[in-house]
């Protein structure tokens, strides 16, 4: 599943960069919910049947930057900690842009840090939060020099 979101994130990536269309096609009978749940996250649209999951995407707008819209709970906190390990596999500092990201709870921000504290050496920088998950950040703790994540104002 992680070469899965792994490669899901370099396609995007390569669309977005090249102006290319990239088309991916996932048949159900051959992947488990949760994988197929995990690389939706990584589309910035789809078509076709689907559940009304997942609550946030993740999409490619240039070469390590990555917009992220919808909702970051507990439902979907393990999807988001790994959408992010992928994209932070491949790059030594990822920048998402939150202008669209309508809320982040105590999970989601936790699978923020996580992610970010798995390959040490990497930062997460944070643009475009609005005020209240700004606050919220700062509330649980996060808004310090330990944490590899920074949030801009």
């Amino acid at each position: 599943a992680e070469e899965l979101l792994a490669q899901e994130l370099k396609l995007d990536e390569f669309a977005s960069e090249s102006g290319a269309i990239v088309v991916c096609a996932f048949r159900p009978s051959l992947w488990d919910a949760p994988t197929l749940e995990r690389a939706a996250c990584m589309h910035p649209q789809e078509t076709g049947t689907r559940a009304p999951r997942p609550a946030f995407r993740m999409f490619s707008t240039g070469t390590d930057r990555w917009s992220v819209d919808g909702v970051i709970d507990s439902e979907c906190a393990s999807a988001f900690n790994a959408a992010l390990r992928a994209a932070m596999g491949h790059a030594v500092k990822v920048r998402l842009r939150f202008d669209t990201l309508e809320m982040i709870d105590a999970a989601g921000m936790h699978a923020l840090v996580d992610a970010a504290r798995h390959l040490p050496d990497r930062r997460i920088h944070i643009e475009g939060a609005n005020d209240t998950v700004r606050l919220c950040w700062e509330l649980a703790g996060y808004a310090n020099d330990g944490v590899p994540v920074v949030m801009a104002a």
